[in-house]
């Protein structure tokens, strides 16, 4: 439960939607790939948390997986809203459960430095970079979530008569020189929590916003050629920046940015796992910090890594599938 600078994975250092507006659906066979998509990168997220787990860098594809699908959602369904509205959801879906689970995990360090008799790690959970990330560095996702969820809902509703592939091609377009940004800086500087968690988010708003305005195109064809060109072009830049001995942020976004274009494109049915599954991820992604804890007192997440993940996933869907029948689920 250590608040320190791996949460980027370098050599240097899951919000659910809500429900869509009939008039801006997306088809539900669309969804039912994005909920997989949802389960993947609340596993993945895990997979980066467990130390000693090999190739972690594909499991830190979970977040850009979660922030692309939020800011592509955003894009498609709120445009249409009143700004009153956008707040007040993402208030509720996203500041509540910050405060709620900083309060829980201000607890827990507090108890724990009680326990040991060491408040040295206390002072960080009273300094300014608290207000921005909560008393758990994973908890920086959630302020982070909601201040960048307002910028592509005002970018959403201020291009929305505007020319959809035009919009889409520019947004990709920033969104590469976003990404080309961040590997260098990734590369240059090291960055303190959470300045370096937001510069690897970064790239996540233009793309996701690309990714949502190719979704508000009528023809389905047209859907898939843009999206596939999505996906080439960070393929591509990818290639060009491990060239350049810039891989850090490549692996996760070309997982990401390729896994969103082909969920969207690919029409699947929802079945009984995704339905039961999908719900807990949030939860999932807000728990599994203390089931990490608790469970590496008892079994070595280096040697028995498959497991440990395995296991961490389980229990904090069930304890989220538990807190969820308590007043606790406005959190989850």
């Amino acid at each position: 439960m250590r608040a320190d600078a791996s949460d980027i994975p370098s050599s240097r250092v899951l919000v659910e939607p809500q429900a869509i507006p009939t008039s801006l659906s997306v088809p539900a066979e669309r969804i039912a790939g994005i909920d997989r998509l949802r389960i993947v990168a609340a596993i993945g997220i895990v997979w980066f948390h467990t130390d000693g787990a090999p190739h972690r860098e594909i499991g830190y594809a979970g977040l850009p997986m979660f922030l692309l699908i939020f800011f592509s959602l955003i894009t498609r369904q709120d445009s249409g809203s009143t700004i009153t509205h956008f707040l007040k959801r993402r208030w509720n879906r996203l500041l509540k459960p910050w405060l709620f689970w900083s309060a829980v995990y201000g607890l827990c360090h507090l108890a724990k430095a009680m326990h040991t008799m060491d408040v040295r790690g206390l002072s960080g959970m009273f300094s300014i970079g608290t207000l921005l990330t909560g008393t758990n560095i994973h908890l920086w996702y959630l302020p982070y979530a909601f201040v960048s969820g307002l910028l592509a809902y005002e970018l959403s509703r201020r291009t929305l008569k505007a020319n959809h592939v035009l919009v889409a091609v520019m947004a990709t377009v920033i969104g590469m020189l976003a990404l080309a940004a961040c590997a260098i800086g990734t590369a240059i500087y090291r960055l303190p929590n959470p300045i370096a968690q937001w510069e690897f988010g970064l790239a996540t708003i233009p793309l996701g916003f690309a990714i949502g305005r190719c979704l508000a195109i009528p023809s389905r064809s047209l859907q898939k050629i843009l999206l596939a060109g999505i996906s080439l072009g960070i393929l591509i830049e990818g290639r060009i920046l491990q060239s350049l001995n810039l891989s850090a942020l490549v692996i996760p976004y070309g997982i990401a940015v390729v896994s969103i274009c082909i969920a969207y494109c690919w029409e699947t049915r929802k079945d009984i796992i995704t339905t039961a599954l999908a719900p807990l991820t949030f939860g999932i992604y807000l728990i599994h910090p203390l089931v990490i804890f608790a469970l590496q007192h008892c079994l070595s997440p280096s040697r028995s890594w498959c497991l440990f993940i395995s296991l961490t996933v389980c229990i904090s869907a069930m304890i989220t599938l538990v807190l969820m029948k308590t007043p606790i689920k406005r959190f989850l």
